[in-house]
């Protein structure tokens, strides 16, 4: 089941007292935490009736102990055991396993016991698996378009903004939230959404102010850098890197930025030669679709083995400055004078 599912139940008072939640998103976790502190434990309590435990280093008597105290204040008490390691490593003995699995499917009027894996379910291990039957278990993965728009719209809503359909699409696209293996959850775009907010002048959220604060220093320097290299402005490619490069002495990794940027190019002329359209590139690649978009836009000035030869300079230059023979600076330079 998930977070619909946990969101039903609970309003219809179905939540057993043990709980096992599961997945990525800790963020719909903690929301779901939330939610059961406010219904049974008195604010000015916490300290007393709200107990967390570290899953990896708490025992399975720890665990029992605080799971079946009673509380004098509150309805009843909550105990959180987060991070629960033993559910997706071996990190309990046989006896511990079985006392917490009768724990698990017992009855218990004290307490509301969670248990917190921040995995998938092919990541729990057997014992994990077992607890995830003898409790009532939820699993917090990620959302869907349809879902993360109705997050996004209640968070600008409630701070008195304004966000439109078409900076709406463009904050998730931008965001590589759907992108394959993206390490960019629901917590880091509530984040994101915090600093728009706060940042958002007259209450309508426009795309530059999105795209001001949602990318990188230094993808925006790539960006403005390859901008100014394909358009054949030298003078302002050279006045780019020599400001980059009186801010910062590494150089190792403005390269490796550039040279992933012009991957990417590569990777897109390849593609479209293929008749595929820029969300099916950006989905193929596992690359966020604004950057793939910039970097197809980019592309479109080169031909292949022109971006082939680039490359090929760029990986020299890895290894002369790591081999120690091209001072970094004036290697990066001279790429950008070579172009």
């Amino acid at each position: 089941m998930g977070y619909k599912d946990f969101y039903d139940n609970f309003n219809k008072g179905k939540l057993g007292s043990c709980l096992f939640f599961f997945g990525e998103e800790s963020y719909l976790v903690d929301w779901a935490i939330d939610l059961i502190l406010d219904k049974n434990v008195d604010e000015g309590m916490r300290s007393l009736d709200y107990q967390i435990l570290e899953g990896e280093i708490c025992s399975a008597s720890d665990i029992t102990s605080a799971a079946r105290a009673y509380s004098m204040f509150s309805e009843r008490r909550v105990v959180v055991v987060r991070d629960y390691k033993p559910a997706f490593k071996k990190l309990t003995n046989a006896a511990d396993e079985a006392a917490l699995l009768e724990l698990a499917a017992s009855s218990n009027d004290s307490s509301i016991l969670i248990f917190v894996a921040p995995v998938g379910p092919k990541e729990l291990n057997a014992y994990g698996k077992k607890l995830q039957k003898a409790c009532d278990s939820y699993e917090f993965a990620r959302i869907d378009r349809a879902q993360l728009k109705g997050f996004i719209s209640k968070k600008v809503r409630e701070a008195g903004n304004l966000l439109g359909q078409r900076e709406m699409d463009y904050l998730m696209d931008l965001s590589g939230y759907f992108n394959r293996d993206s390490a960019y959850y629901l917590k880091d775009i509530m984040a994101d959404l915090d600093r728009i907010n706060n940042a958002c002048a007259d209450g309508r959220i426009t795309m530059a102010l999105i795209e001001e604060l949602m990318i990188g220093e230094d993808d925006r320097y790539v960006f403005n850098l390859v901008d100014a290299i394909t358009n054949g402005d030298k003078k302002r490619a050279m006045e780019l890197s020599s400001t980059i490069l009186a801010e910062s002495d590494d150089y190792m990794s403005l390269i490796g930025l550039l040279t992933k940027q012009f991957e990417i190019m590569y990777d897109a002329l390849e593609l479209s030669q293929e008749g595929a359209s820029i969300p099916q590139m950006a989905k193929a690649t596992g690359i966020n679709e604004f950057r793939f978009k910039k970097a197809y836009q980019s592309a479109r000035h080169f031909s292949k083995d022109r971006l082939k030869d680039l490359l090929i300079k760029l990986y020299n230059i890895d290894r002369d400055i790591k081999n120690g023979n091209m001072e970094g600076g004036l290697a990066f330079q001279l790429f950008i004078l070579g172009v």
